[in-house]
């Protein structure tokens, strides 16, 4: 039997790329988050934040989603990097095409507005309390 390296280094993390850390002290804060979910229990969930330049970094997946607004089963990550404003109502119009093309009905569409909220930890309160509210309307307990 051969022996077990012990001394070599574990691997390094797995980027979350689902993540949207914000940076505040360089002018980053979120802007908008969105759900979109199918009456067949597609849940896509979408959070952008601006950049000091005022375009959007998006990020968005499928996931299932439990009633506590925890996100998991994730699947299907698309990072959008740097776009124009628009971007954010135009990528919730192909979420909601991609859901039809799969033959899919939409139970509906959730926005929520992050821009009125000037403190980031402010921001990310609202956020979080947002997905469990939603999350309940969306899987009834």
């Amino acid at each position: 039997m051969g022996e077990v390296d012990t001394s070599a280094a574990p691997p390094p993390p797995m980027i979350d790329l689902t993540a949207v850390e914000v940076n505040p002290a360089i002018g980053e804060r979120y802007y908008k988050a969105a759900i979109v979910h199918s009456k067949q229990g597609t849940t896509y969930r979408m959070v952008a934040k601006t950049l000091p330049d005022g375009r959007l970094d998006l990020v968005h997946f499928v996931c299932d989603l439990g009633t506590d607004g925890t996100m998991f089963g994730k699947r299907r990550v698309r990072r959008i990097e740097s776009q124009p404003v628009a971007r954010f109502d135009a990528e919730i119009d192909t979420i909601k095409k991609d859901i039809t093309d799969n033959g899919e009905e939409i139970q509906g569409v959730w926005e929520h507005d992050l821009n009125n909220i000037q403190d980031v930890a402010e921001q990310v309160s609202s956020l979080d309390a947002w997905m469990v509210a939603t999350a309940k309307e969306i899987v009834p307990a």
